[in-house]
């Protein structure tokens, strides 16, 4: 037995609503999850846009209050910058500071992309509603958010976007695979590829929206591509490490940059091609990393698997390139390994041609049910 598109939709449905908060964000996901965290929150929030503008002003409004205003090491909160997680309840902040033994202090602030994200969901708002009262009432946070992008995140080699953890305790790795891309050795401060192309587009957004604020970091889209590009892989790497190795691995996080201005068009074209290579194309949608690698896993957490919002990320970023069909084989792929699991997890692996669950993956998440209302909001728009 297999879930229907329709029985598929209803379980997105009902897992959203299971994660809705009472603020009105949508909390990360079930059980392990059940708090607000920055970059989950703003993309589950942007793929329901086109359905319930509401989750996506309730994210801004409680990002924007949750914004870093002092320098805290064991918390790693900056003035600006946006939060990674936030326990809301007073349960989860004392279970929390057990479980992490005091090291860590809440809100935590570990995350290089979430600020950029938040800035991009505040256009996004702007743009479904055609309102920019709420652009108009976070424009303080805004530009300290601009402010924080173009100075502290400045620490990569050549200026490049980059995170190192102030609290020894706190996250080794701030992008979103922030788990056993440990395994890979990239040596601190990191400047990872896709946070190239999130600031170079919060940047034009902050320009688009009138808010003033510093040089993004990073430089020109010439500078990140001669730094971070591979010609034999006709893709970009995975990052730069502080002491200027490159990482030169084939991941899905190069299809984050599709439809930024990090990159001309031409090279996106090179990097759309290549997500559909034999080592990242599944017939159950793209692998967050080569099979090719030596530190490739399949099972593991974010080094072969495939997660429903990586590939929505690529989905839109396609859509945006004008590749329609290359879209609709991602969404398809996606929607029909879901239907086969019945049930929509954080991730899943693919032995041969099936998708599998996995026992370290959450079956309730919230940017995975977002990721297949809009695939199937897009499968219908598609005829």
């Amino acid at each position: 037995m297999t879930f229907t598109r329709d029985q598929l939709e209803a379980k997105a449905r009902g897992d959203l609503a299971a994660l809705r908060s009472p603020e009105g964000w949508l909390q990360a996901g079930l059980p392990r999850f059940a708090r607000l965290f920055g970059r989950d929150a703003c993309i589950s929030a942007w793929q329901l846009l086109p359905e319930d503008p509401t989750i996506a002003a309730a994210t801004i409004r409680a990002l924007a209050v949750r914004q870093g205003k002092v320098f805290d090491r064991r918390r790693e909160e900056e003035p600006g910058k946006i939060a990674h997680e936030v326990p809301v309840r007073l349960e989860d902040l004392v279970r929390l500071e057990l479980r992490k033994h005091g090291r860590w202090g809440f809100p935590y602030y570990g995350s290089i992309d979430a600020t950029a994200w938040w800035v991009r969901l505040v256009e996004q708002h702007a743009l479904r509603t055609g309102d920019r009262a709420l652009v108009d009432e976070v424009a303080p946070q805004l530009a300290a958010a601009g402010r924080w992008m173009a100075g502290a995140a400045r620490i990569g080699v050549e200026d490049f976007v980059a995170y190192q953890r102030r609290n020894p305790a706190g996250l080794l790795h701030q992008g979103w695979r922030d788990s056993d891309l440990g395994a890979v050795p990239i040596v601190a401060p990191v400047s990872l590829v896709e946070a190239q192309g999130y600031y170079a587009e919060a940047a034009a957004v902050l320009d688009r929206l009138g808010v003033a604020a510093p040089a993004a970091a990073g430089g020109s889209p010439q500078r990140f591509h001669e730094a971070f590009w591979m010609e034999g892989e006709q893709t970009y790497a995975l990052a730069i490490g502080g002491d200027g190795a490159v990482s030169a691995i084939v991941t899905s996080n190069a299809g984050h940059l599709l439809g930024t201005p990090i990159v001309d068009a031409d090279h996106a074209a090179l990097v759309a091609d290549r997500l559909f290579g034999d080592d990242l194309w599944t017939p159950a949608g793209i692998r967050t990393h080569s099979t090719a690698d030596a530190h490739f896993d399949g099972d593991s957490y974010h080094r072969g698997s495939v997660w429903p919002h990586d590939n929505w990320v690529i989905h839109e970023g396609l859509r945006a390139l004008g590749r329609h069909d290359d879209a609709a084989r991602v969404r398809g792929a996606v929607l029909d390994a879901l239907c086969r699991l019945e049930l929509i997890p954080e991730l899943y692996a693919v032995h041969g041609t099936t998708p599998v669950a996995l026992t370290v993956s959450q079956p309730v998440q919230a940017w995975a049910s977002g990721a297949v209302l809009s695939f199937l909001a897009a499968e219908r728009d598609a005829g």
